[in-house]
């Protein structure tokens, strides 16, 4: 086999699919140009639950097979990348003993094509909710697929225990507890890939490009890259390969590069919205609760920093991936679970910090139930003239190093490339010799501020966003300025960093996916105004641009997300930052 292809991979879509194939190519030396027609971790990597999970629920449809791999994932990545992967108990409340077991067996024979359907009809149409029985016997199969010690086995506790959420105890029963993990923030995961995926090309000599904001057209078997709208080609290249990694795009995308193509894709909605009343937040402590609706959905309700995560939604969507939008309909629903799992917390949209949705990049799946549609993940491969078109269809945050193990293998078994997996052990950058334990992490907070003049608290801000690559990011300032971003505990000297090396372009990337105040509470047009004048100084923007800028990301925080933005500022003593998280 050749040592190396004589012309790069192309990867549509940086996202967390694309990313991690970027990176695992790069580990085997192949050249790689990842090209996004959008920011990085623009689509569903950054609409998501936010947790690394096994999949509980998928036992319920048989399928064994994603749950070990999923488990054996969960664990590898919080080994792998601890600064972004926290394991936390949830608790799923239950009201009964035996309901659901009719049902859920029907879903295991078969789902909706199973006899039982004809036969019993009423065990699928009434949607009975799950009872402590048919839970208990899924954790069981769980932990015994798990068998990991920072995942301890499950439990069950009555409601009202001292150490569990405070639940409805008129409606509710036990608690069954086990443990998942959450990455409060995958566009930063995502970053993290990338940064390491650079790393590692310039030491090795390896092509690594990455584009975002261009689109690509096929012209015979070579693909022209264009900046924007713009008709002018600032790049064509001829690959050896295309890897069409853009989620719930990807049926589009074969259509753009004349790749002809049936439906593969059949994506559905899933929104959430992030709240700060203090009721909920010391209602579900520092846990997680995953409770069954009367009509049978599922819905998580988690804890974000010093706020609350609430979700999600399984609706059918086939507008274009970006036009998705939490609908009223949608919010209501959640904040209903919430009221009816806390009847005392008395949520209304009012407390609604933000909300956002995406669309999951699910097979293509006529009718029936959008929970019943598989969560695995699939290659399907093209022909484009001489080019291999490869595109990745589901996936997830939890099974995204496996996903792309997978897909370099083909790809190199392609382009007649050796392939071998260097990934397994490889911990994502920022996550190298890891403080084993919150105090270790805090005692570092505490080592890097003295060193770099800084407040713990701001060594905290950086740190949730980038682990202990901190102190490389702050060695490689030519000054560290004290001053934080307004009303943040940001330095801007870590700002900076950001603009100068993290593929920033616009404003919206640096709130949505880069410095993550899309969810910081009280958010205020002078952050953003900062934030602008930054991009200016950098000269990544216009002065004559900076106030239609911070204009244009206002409207986009409002339509799409429902964030209002303060005209004056919370004080900082007052504030909730996202930012600064318990070690």
């Amino acid at each position: 086999m050749a040592s190396t292809p004589q012309h790069p991979v192309l990867v549509l879509g940086a996202g967390i699919n694309g990313a991690a194939v970027a990176r695992e190519l790069i580990l085997n030396a192949i050249p790689v140009w990842l090209v996004d027609t959008n920011d990085i971790a623009f689509g569903a990597t950054s609409r998501s639950t936010r947790l690394i999970h096994g999949g509980l629920r998928y036992l319920e449809h048989g399928d064994f097979p994603l749950v070990r791999e999923s488990l054996s994932e969960r664990s590898r990545l919080r080994s792998l990348a601890p600064q972004f992967v926290k394991p936390m108990r949830i608790h799923i409340p239950l009201r009964q003993r035996s309901g659901g077991l009719v049902g859920s067996a029907a879903r295991f024979l078969g789902g909706e094509w199973s006899p039982l359907r004809h036969v019993l009809p009423s065990a699928f149409n009434a949607a009975p909710e799950r009872g402590l029985w048919i839970v208990r016997m899924g954790l069981s199969l769980y932990d015994r697929f798990a068998r990991d010690p920072l995942f301890p086995k499950h439990t069950v506790q009555a409601v009202g225990s001292r150490s569990a959420p405070r639940v409805n105890d008129v409606d509710y029963r036990w608690l069954c507890t086990y443990t998942d993990a959450q990455m409060r923030y995958p566009e930063r995961f995502v970053v993290a890939l990338l940064e390491q995926t650079r790393q590692l090309a310039e030491q090795t000599g390896t092509e690594f490009c990455l584009l975002t904001y261009h689109h690509a057209d096929f012209q015979h078997n070579r693909v022209e890259l264009r900046r924007g709208n713009a008709s002018t080609t600032v790049a064509e290249i001829e690959p050896a390969a295309l890897i069409n990694a853009t989620g719930a795009w990807g049926d589009r995308t074969l259509e753009k590069l004349r790749v002809d193509s049936k439906p593969i894709f059949g994506g559905t909605k899933g929104s959430h919205f992030i709240c700060y009343q203090s009721g909920l937040r010391e209602a579900i402590g520092d846990d997680g609760v995953y409770a069954e609706a009367t009509d049978g959905r599922l819905v998580f309700v988690l804890p974000f920093g010093e706020g609350v995560l609430v979700g999600t939604t399984d609706v059918r969507f086939e507008d274009p991936p970006e036009r998705a939008v939490a609908s009223t309909e949608e919010l209501d629903y959640l904040i209903g679970m919430v009221n009816e799992l806390f009847p005392g917390v008395d949520l209304t949209t009012d407390d609604v910090e933000m909300h956002y949705s995406g669309v999951r990049p699910l097979p293509c799946s006529l009718g029936g139930n959008t929970a019943a549609i598989s969560r695995g993940h699939s290659i399907e491969r093209h022909q484009s003239g001489s080019v291999p078109v490869y595109t990745l269809v589901g996936g997830k945050l939890t099974t995204c190093r496996l996903f792309a193990e997978q897909v370099a293998e083909q790809v190199c078994d392609q382009i007649g490339v050796e392939w071998s997996p260097r990934s397994r052990e490889l911990p994502v950058s920022g996550g190298e010799n890891y403080p084993p334990d919150e105090q270790a992490v805090a005692a570092e907070w505490q080592r890097l501020a003295r060193a770099f003049g800084l407040t713990p608290a701001q060594i905290g801000a950086m740190w949730a966003l980038c682990g202990n690559r901190v102190e490389k990011i702050l060695s490689k300032c030519h000054s560290v300025e004290s001053e934080n971003l307004y009303n943040t505990q940001i330095p801007l000297a870590f700002v900076r960093s950001v603009l100068r090396h993290e593929w920033v372009t616009t404003l919206d990337d640096l709130v949505e996916r880069r410095l993550m105040l899309v969810y910081q509470p009280g958010l205020s047009i002078e952050t953003l105004q900062q934030l602008a004048a930054c991009l200016v100084d950098e000269g990544l923007l216009e002065s004559s641009q900076q106030e239609a800028a911070v204009q244009a990301t206002c409207e986009r925080l409002h339509q799409h997300f429902g964030k209002r933005l303060s005209a004056e500022p919370t004080p900082l003593d007052e504030q909730t930052d996202p930012g600064s998280p318990r070690p």
